[in-house]
């Protein structure tokens, strides 16, 4: 038996929260290895202490079923995103409160037409140090570079918080689309402007947060680093706000590229628990205990 995210063995039919490994990675263009992120992420977990203080409770009590991971097709972008969501159709099916790790980024195509699919409309929370706004990149529409690109013009709402990185035809894009951009530099020029963010996002939101939104100097381990990023503070109370005011009805996490640098994994996992925590609260699954 090997448990993740707490000490608690939960059978797939009582958990609320199905954590879903999707280790694939062929679409990405700098440093390699964000495949063995979600089996990185998972086994750090285990060293977690399973109660957070700062929100008091120990989100493992939600239960926390962590799924096979999805199985990815060799040479074929299409195959294995098909796969991805038919997982990921089958999870949101049974009821379940889906978390994604990936992986690259290009996996959250998939998984949002999944979640729009089952739950209906909602807007989209992107975090993360690039727009990943470009039409393809070198060559494919598949890329970890495209994946906003195409949800954009599906019709969800976009906002972005801690981009550093983005062309002029991106920028052109989503002031056309009306994204909600919130850049790196302005956050930390004026600290984070929650409420305009709040008010930026619908009233349901799916969070899809690239760990290279973090600074390098907390998140060492992804494929494309950036300086400028954001802290971990930071982040969590971005998560926590939205938690406290908006439903949201999905997640994932992408592109930890495990290189040795085991605080990393930590940082990771710690983030997805937390997250679960936060949803946890939201949904009425956990009450916070009080000191």
């Amino acid at each position: 038996m090997r448990l993740f995210f707490g000490e608690r063995d939960t059978p797939y039919e009582e958990a609320r929260v199905v954590v879903l490994p999707v280790p694939y990675d062929l679409s990405l263009s700098f440093l390699p290895g964000a495949r063995r992120g979600p089996e990185a992420i998972l086994l750090a977990s285990r060293e977690l202490e399973p109660f957070l203080l700062e929100l008091e409770v120990a989100p493992e009590e939600v239960g926390i079923y962590a799924a096979e991971p999805v199985p990815w097709v060799a040479g074929s972008a299409e195959e294995s995103h098909a796969l991805i969501r038919e997982a990921a159709l089958t999870h949101l099916r049974a009821g379940k409160f889906l978390v994604a790790l990936g992986g690259d980024h290009s996996i959250t195509h998939p998984l949002v037409q999944a979640h729009r699919e089952v739950l209906g409309a909602f807007s989209l929370l992107h975090i993360d140090a690039h727009a990943d706004l470009y039409p393809k990149w070198q060559g494919s529409v598949y890329s970890h570079a495209s994946p906003f690109y195409r949800l954009l013009g599906e019709g969800f709402p976009l906002v972005q918080v801690g981009i550093r990185a983005m062309d002029q035809d991106s920028l052109a894009l989503a002031r056309a689309k009306g994204v909600a951009l919130f850049p790196a530099h302005r956050l930390h020029r004026e600290g984070l402007p929650l409420r305009e963010i709040l008010e930026a996002l619908g009233e349901r939101v799916y969070i899809s947060l690239d760990f290279d939104a973090l600074d390098p100097s907390v998140m060492p381990s992804v494929g494309t680093p950036l300086p400028g990023g954001l802290s971990y503070r930071q982040v969590v109370d971005l998560l926590e706000a939205v938690f406290r005011e908006k439903e949201v009805v999905g997640m994932d996490f992408v592109e930890l590229s495990p290189n040795g640098q085991f605080h990393a994994e930590m940082t990771a996992a710690q983030l997805v628990y937390h997250a679960i925590g936060l949803k946890g609260l939201q949904a009425g699954w956990l009450e916070a205990r009080g000191l």
